[in-house]
């Protein structure tokens, strides 16, 4: 069953509001309030993307665990962050989704040589 506390807890140490998990799931604003009160909980598929979002799994938000940060868990929740809060890292995301490991490579080293010359 869905834990709304700990849902809550990660949302606002993440920072995320209720609007963004409620457009990023297609659902209107108050679904957090229904989830809150009892009315309803989010299926499986809204499940794993709110977890995404929050950086843990729907395990935790169900409380079958009490570990909210598997590996790696939290460090995506961080870039997720980065992503949605800088234009710039989302503009470099998009043109790399398609890039090979070696152009990414590549342009790390661009980059680290760019911070050397600042």
């Amino acid at each position: 069953m869905f834990n709304y506390e700990k849902f809550e807890a990660l949302r606002v140490s993440r920072g995320i509001t209720k609007t963004f998990i409620a457009q990023s799931i297609g659902r209107a604003a108050t679904v957090c309030q229904d989830w809150k009160q009892q009315k309803s909980q989010p299926s499986d598929e809204q499940l794993a993307v709110v977890a995404r979002i929050l950086g843990t799994t729907p395990a935790y938000l169900r409380d079958e665990t009490e570990d909210p940060d598997p590996a790696g868990a939290g460090e995506l929740a961080e870039l997720l962050t980065v992503l949605r809060e800088r234009e710039d890292m989302r503009m470099l995301f998009k043109l790399a989704q398609d890039a090979t490991p070696e152009d990414v490579r590549q342009a790390v080293k661009i980059i680290e040589a760019l911070r050397r010359h600042d």
